[in-house]
């Protein structure tokens, strides 16, 4: 068992769910808040708090006694069903301050923090990301806590095949935002990162002009990776973008020693096995990362 208990707020999302399970698989002590009860697999892997941050003394109740926070609670703008924007900035923002003003009062703890690659001012959701990685500058520069910022890229469930199109866009495998959640933990906590900013996103690997002209170029160099990647992209109708989104992750790698595994022939070759098998993959479902061989 790790020393010292781990806050994961949003500890039922998305995120939270697969990043307590990784945590608890690595023998951390976890403290689970959110407002709404997590299910049974979630719940035994740690002690469970219901709590909403938008209240200060709740936010002080869950932070007591932690000597670390991921922070992931939230609501997104792509939430269904939608929530309002007043909403979105209660629950982002409001949260976040009550939060960290929590960990100032108590000891100033180090903190993970799930940004979002929609911050920006293009709507209400991208300004609460971008005044919470504030609040959280803030909160380093006040108490000189660890602060590592995640910027996720787009990792919620969906359909299979628009699962592996996004991978080529702006999407992630969750098991790469979990990787890279832990990574950052486990740097604030050592002391040998202060104030660092990261992109979460995938990294194919290939070339820049494949990247750069991918619908032209690129089922060929699927094809030369991973024979039969052609036939399968016609067969799938996948929608192939002009251009893949790659983003520089060096820092992530220097800072972090963080790189993302899943790439878009990861997902190429999970569909071969299932076409092989016959399988209705036009059905099939996946939490944000890929589902993996089914039990026999």
């Amino acid at each position: 068992m790790r020393s010292g208990r781990v806050l994961v707020t949003g500890a039922t999302g998305n995120a939270g769910s697969a990043v307590c399970a990784a945590l608890a698989a690595e023998g951390h002590a976890l403290r689970l808040a959110d407002v709404t009860l997590p299910g049974p697999d979630t719940r035994r892997l740690g002690e469970v708090v219901r709590c909403d941050l938008r209240t200060p003394e709740d936010a002080r109740r869950v932070v007591d006694g932690v000597d670390a926070v991921i922070h992931l609670a939230a609501w997104h703008s792509g939430h269904v069903p939608p929530v309002s924007d007043p909403t979105l900035f209660s629950v982002n923002v409001d949260g976040t301050f009550h939060l960290l003003q929590a960990c100032r009062e108590a000891g100033a703890p180090p903190v993970v923090f799930g940004s979002s690659m929609a911050h920006g001012f293009g709507d209400v959701y991208g300004l609460t990301k971008v005044l919470g990685e504030d609040l959280c500058r803030g909160y380093h520069h006040m108490t000189g806590a660890a602060v590592v910022m995640l910027r996720y890229h787009a990792f919620v469930p969906g359909p299979y095949l628009e699962y592996g199109a996004r991978l080529l866009r702006n999407g992630v495998d969750r098991r790469d935002v979990v990787s890279a959640t832990l990574a950052a933990l486990a740097a604030v906590r050592s002391g040998c990162v202060t104030l660092f900013t990261t992109v979460v996103h995938s990294d194919h690997g290939m070339p820049p002009e494949v990247r750069a002209d991918f619908r032209r170029l690129g089922p060929a160099w699927c094809e030369a990776q991973l024979p039969g990647s052609r036939a399968l992209l016609k067969r799938y109708g996948l929608d192939l973008p002009e251009r893949v989104e790659q983003h520089d992750l060096s820092g992530a790698a220097g800072q972090l020693g963080w790189r993302p595994q899943v790439t878009f022939l990861d997902f190429l070759r999970d569909l071969a096995r299932r076409d092989a098998r016959g399988e209705d993959v036009r059905r099939l479902t996946v939490p944000g990362e890929l589902p993996g061989e089914p039990s026999p």
